[in-house]
């Protein structure tokens, strides 16, 4: 499973893209940053710019389509801080989703510090002592606190670097006067936090964010005339941090811009990160700080992972993004059983069989695929009208790997598969081009008859074969069992084929096994199905009754039929349940 986690920070947007593994780890594959500085002038007046919004926008918009290019299951996205505050927030939101169809989750500065624990603590070694983590963002600074098993403090303090920029402005290089009022104004800002950190003892100290990975890049050229390679463990010294904010300190912008590693708009607010970074290394009497690369975005991923781990070792197996994507929608609700398989794969037995009539292609093969897996999963939220349910669900799933025209075919055929026919009256139907309208009508015809050929969910019928001559086109199954309640059902359903296929369509019961056997599924829980379908059947055999065998030799066997609407009732018994209509001489 491949997910993709953005942050829309305060100074900049990050992107990582990360594969999921069935041991609850990942490995990135792929990382983007770009500074958009949504928070640049929103913090005096409490509202964000309009040319803020457009370039994040443009940015996030540019990051949504690199992750689609990789195929990714999931897109997680998260706002901090300027997002949160500005009174026009949701106005960013709404404009965001309208264009990348991704809306950011406005996150609580306790949340951001919780996923910032959790990027350290999988991407550095924690022990069993606290620790402190520090995190100076554009907006704010998180300070957490934490050991290797748990989080034991999350608190936040509006001490960003680009805030204080603005708030603060310093000269290049800034006076003394100006210097000792944003230490002044740093030390009043972070003394409740720091109150709160301090009882707790924390024996080391952490840091992940673009500004103490600056620092620790200057402090390293400063010092050796080169910068890190490979920045997760390095350690800053607090000696090293006090050198490179006098350097800081005494230059001018442009000599600030030349320095490596860094870019102009983050030469523009390093000296304030310093600032800050210096005083709470000095407040817990720290001698450096151990720096990970990991940020919010890896821990997005790292709690996505933890959270998930039963669906990403499920769907690990399948190499193809939409059935993956359409088995983990399917587990989301619960929705995965053995029933969905089978339809699935009379669905496609029905297809083939009728390749000559229907003429359709391979990419509607895929859909009808995809539509039988998900058609019940409406039953989810009520059975009554389920079928309209799954069109809603399929609709809003975030199905990854298809078109937005794909994912209204796929919710379509699954609308139709119970008592509605697709008529134009519908209007999502009536949108459709008449091509498009008939490939709806021929999968849906199809979904039907299979849903039928399942009805008691007992996955009965084993194999099925068509067969057609002049205006008469039959469907001969075989079966593992008594399969009145099947073909009645399946019987039921074949107006809207009969209407398509233009031909009168029986359904009869082989004595022999020529029909067609069923293909093996080609979705993941292959063995999960196999035992499902053994369980179903020593169940059913179970409450058979096997009478004398009859003048062929072959034992008839009578099995209480399942209801025909809904689950039994507890303490119903044979009699109560509807009766089956007799079954046609000829189908």
């Amino acid at each position: 499973m491949k997910i993709a986690a953005i942050d829309v920070g305060t100074n900049s947007i990050h992107m990582v893209i990360a594969e999921a593994t069935a041991l609850a780890t990942f490995e990135v594959i792929d990382r983007e940053r770009e500074v958009v500085q949504i928070g640049r002038g929103s913090f005096a007046a409490g509202r964000l710019r309009a040319p803020a919004i457009r370039a994040c926008v443009e940015a996030l918009a540019r990051f949504v389509e690199l992750a689609r290019r990789h195929q990714v299951d999931r897109i997680l996205c998260t706002a901090t801080a300027a997002v949160r505050e500005a009174r026009n927030g949701g106005d960013f939101l709404r404009t965001a989703r309208q264009a990348t169809g991704v809306a950011p989750r406005v996150i609580p500065a306790e949340e951001e510090g919780r996923l910032i624990y959790l990027a350290v603590q999988a991407a550095l070694q924690l022990d069993g002592r606290p620790a402190l983590i520090v995190d100076i963002g554009g907006g704010s600074t998180q300070l957490v606190v934490g050991t290797r098993e748990k989080m034991l403090l999350a608190t936040s303090v509006p001490l960003g670097a680009l805030r204080l920029s603005e708030s603060y402005a310093l000269s290049a290089p800034p006076t003394d006067h100006e210097l000792r009022g944003l230490r002044r104004h740093v030390r009043k800002s972070a003394r409740a936090a720091l109150a709160r950190v301090l009882p707790l003892e924390p024996a080391r100290v952490y840091g992940s964010s673009g500004s103490i990975h600056a620092l620790a890049q200057v402090a390293s050229w400063a010092e050796t005339g080169s910068t890190i390679d490979h920045i997760n463990g390095h350690v800053l010294s607090k000696a090293s941090l006090i050198g490179v904010t006098r350097r800081l300190a005494a230059m001018t912008a442009a000599e600030r811009e030349r320095l490596p590693a860094i870019d102009a708009k983050r030469a523009e607010i390093i000296l304030q990160g310093a600032v800050v970074l210096l005083h709470v290394l000095r407040e817990v009497d720290a001698d450096g700080i151990t720096i990970s690369d990991f940020g919010v975005r890896e821990g997005l991923v790292t709690d996505y992972v933890s959270s998930h781990a039963e669906e990403i070792t499920k769907l690990a197996p399948i190499a193809d993004l939409r059935l993956r994507s359409v088995m983990g929608l399917l587990d989301k609700f619960k929705a995965n059983g053995a029933h969905a398989r089978h339809v699935s794969r009379l669905s496609l037995a029905l297809f083939d069989g009728l390749r000559k009539v229907h003429g359709l292609s391979n990419e509607a093969r895929e859909l009808l695929h995809h539509a039988a897996l998900l058609h019940d999963i409406g039953a989810a939220i009520a059975y009554d009208s389920h079928a309209e349910h799954s069109y809603y669900v399929i609709k809003n799933g975030n199905l990854r790997g298809f078109s937005a025209d794909e994912v209204e075919r796929v919710a379509a055929v699954a609308r139709y598969h119970g008592k509605a026919r697709p008529r134009k009256r519908d209007a999502a139907f009536r949108a459709l081009p008449g091509r498009e309208r008939r490939v709806i009508r021929w999968l849906a015809a199809m979904l039907r008859v299979a849903e039928g050929l399942d009805r008691s969910h007992y996955q009965l019928i084993q194999g099925l074969r068509v067969a057609r001559r002049g205006d008469r086109l039959s469907i001969l199954v075989t079966s593992a069992g008594a399969t009145r309640l099947e073909l009645w059902a399946a019987r039921q359903r074949t107006g809207l084929l009969e209407q398509v296929t233009e031909a009168r369509v029986r359904l009869t019961l082989e004595a022999s096994p020529k029909a067609k056997a069923l293909p093996p599924p080609t979705e993941i829980g292959l063995a999960a199905h196999s035992k499902q379908r053994s369980r179903a059947r020593r169940s059913a055999r179970a409450r058979a009754t096997l009478p004398a065998r009859s003048r062929g030799g072959e034992p008839r066997i009578r099995r209480p039929v399942p209801p025909l609407h809904g689950k039994r009732r507890a303490g119903a018994s044979p009699a109560s349940r509807p009766a089956v209509p007799a079954r046609r001489r000829h189908g």
